[in-house]
């Protein structure tokens, strides 16, 4: 998990990434929200295992 990002910061970067609001809205309404969530998402959308791989 990226350490220097909240959960919101990590929607915010999801949602840029052209992740919907309606998807991240029944995500975190099933599993919480969370980094861990946050991560889960980005992973099943793009294959990156934490946001600092977006970095590289």
């Amino acid at each position: 998990m990226a350490t220097d990002m909240t959960a919101r910061d990590m929607w915010d970067a999801l949602a840029d990434m052209g992740v919907s609001e309606e998807t991240l809205d029944t995500v975190t309404d099933i599993n919480g929200f969370s980094e861990e969530t946050m991560c889960d998402i980005l992973y099943s959308r793009f294959g990156y295992r934490s946001f600092d791989q977006l970095e590289d």
